[in-house]
């Protein structure tokens, strides 16, 4: 029986905060560099008369998100416990949001689909659980108390790709406002799927879903949600539709979800607010930040940057995703324009006026930028493990320069580029070794170019009663007789001038 089965998807998604201190403590938010259990004290390890202290830039960082998420800011927000018993929670409950979260409701837009969210709320990260082998598992609570925002999505995602989207989107926003690194393979996102199908034609009916815990990669977000809708289908088209709500855990290597308990009811975790805070308001004096300042102060988010560079500079869109993927990154970039304008402009002189200037010259700086950032810049910096921006951007755009002046042919640009990667060497020191070394330059390059035309002199003839594209076969000539050593822009230009 073949049925038209609509996905319904949302998603939990936890943020690490980035702040210097963990959320009720003064110890060191430093999960990935330091030893196991060394950034604990009696507040985070759940000892007997202690009392949680609220870190103020936690609060700061999810009302920036908040904000930049269109939700509204609650007017009174307290804290609840959530009480469940598991290893990697040493008080015994978990100090979160339940009752009233700070940020209400908010939406993202990605591929022209709204996606509303219930809303963010703050709490505590559990420690974290490594197992080995059978015999026994290991803890570290270095993560226990590092402030999370948990965003929820209301179920409105439809497909496994537009819940990568989002995620993707999340990130970008999460890094260019500065709260989260938001690196899922480090943990620092984290992701719960809840899917489940329902007929096309059926608008209101929810059926129990099906949740996915712990995703740590977008391809497992996706994939995970691929073979759930395929496992889902196949149980609606044998009439063997779920009954309850089950947590699965998913498999990569064998890419399977794998059923590990029936789902949580909310009740279990029994919340009551959280004795030991008070509520807080944002309308009261002792309230630390501004919220009409906040709103001020956001910068450009992702998707306004996006549309911008595709307007202003030409970049096309999967372009513009890869260059401001990173709030570092796009500056980077960025500022490379900015010294190929000036250096085109101081170039050409006073024919024209600097917009003029630019205009004629913009489609090709741009593609060049675009082309040697991505296909070379990225790839040389993972290929050495160097810091991405190793090499500066003046430096860089130095080298494009060279480029656009075709004193580089794409062979040689992608030696001196790695060159510079290796050495921290600029590109015209580079580009002076390697003409030394019998990289050919403009001067022998003619001698070569003279030889060419003297020996082909059927073909100069033809290019001379209007057969312009017969120039190849020189160039060619060319190139095999300099051993690809010289630029094919710059064998062109010189034949063109001999002939």
């Amino acid at each position: 029986m073949h049925l038209n089965l609509k996905a319904i998807i949302g998603l939990e998604i936890h943020l690490q905060l980035n702040t210097k201190s963990k959320l009720f403590c003064s110890c060191l938010n430093n999960v990935q560099d330091a030893s196991p259990n060394i950034n604990i004290c009696p507040i985070c390890m759940g000892h007997p008369g202690v009392l949680p202290v609220l870190n103020k830039k936690a609060i700061e960082k999810i009302l920036l998100l908040g904000l930049a998420l269109k939700g509204r800011v609650a007017e009174n927000f307290w804290f609840d416990r959530k009480n469940y018993f598991y290893p990697d929670l040493p008080k015994g409950y978990q100090i979160s949001q339940y009752y009233c979260p700070l940020i209400v409701g908010g939406y993202l837009d990605i591929k022209g689909q709204r996606i509303s969210l219930e809303g963010i709320h703050i709490e505590e990260d559990t420690a974290k659980l490594l197992h080995s082998g059978e015999d026994y598992s290991l803890l570290d609570f270095n993560r226990a108390g590092v402030p999370l925002a948990e965003i929820v999505t209301r179920p409105e995602i439809e497909s496994p790709l537009h819940a990568k989207i989002f995620l993707q989107e999340l990130q970008e926003i999460a890094r260019v406002l500065d709260i989260s690194s938001a690196e899922m393979e480090k943990g620092q996102m984290r992701c719960d799927v809840n899917i489940s199908l329902r007929p096309e034609n059926d608008k209101q009916n929810f059926y129990p879903k099906t949740e996915i815990k712990n995703l740590n990669s977008f391809r497992a977000v996706e994939e995970s949600l691929k073979y759930e809708i395929k496992r889902q289908t196949e149980l609606w088209e044998n009439n063997k539709v779920l009954k309850i709500e089950v947590t699965r855990g998913w498999d990569a290597q064998k890419g399977v979800t794998i059923e590990q308990r029936n789902k949580e009811k909310t009740k279990d975790y029994r919340y009551f607010k959280e004795p030991d805070l008070p509520i807080f308001s944002i309308k009261s004096k002792g309230f630390p930040f501004d919220i009409k300042k906040l709103k001020k102060s956001l910068p450009e988010l992702p998707v306004e940057r996006r549309k911008r560079w595709q307007k202003k500079y030409g970049f096309s869109e999967d372009e513009t995703k890869i260059l401001t993927a990173f709030p570092a990154r796009a500056y980077f970039v960025e500022k490379v324009i900015e010294k190929m304008h000036d250096w085109i402009v101081s170039r050409e002189g006073m024919d024209a006026s600097e917009s003029e200037i630019w205009q004629r010259n913009k489609k090709k700086i741009i593609k060049l930028i675009a082309n040697w950032f991505i296909n070379y810049y990225l790839v040389f910096s993972q290929e050495f493990n160097k810091k991405e921006l190793n090499v500066s951007f003046e430096d860089f755009a130095k080298f494009i320069v060279l480029v656009y002046e075709k004193k580089l042919s794409n062979i040689l640009g992608r030696k001196i580029l790695k060159k510079m990667f290796q050495t921290g060497q600029k590109a015209d020191f580079l580009l002076a070794e390697f003409s030394s070394q019998g990289f050919i330059g403009s001067d022998k390059l003619e001698i070569v170019i003279q030889d060419i035309i003297k020996n082909n002199p059927d073909i100069v003839a033809k290019i001379k009663k209007g057969h312009p594209n017969a120039i190849q076969f020189l160039i060619g000539q060319t190139v095999k007789k300099t051993k690809a050593q010289a630029s094919p822009g710059l064998i062109k230009k010189l034949l063109t001038k001999f002939l």
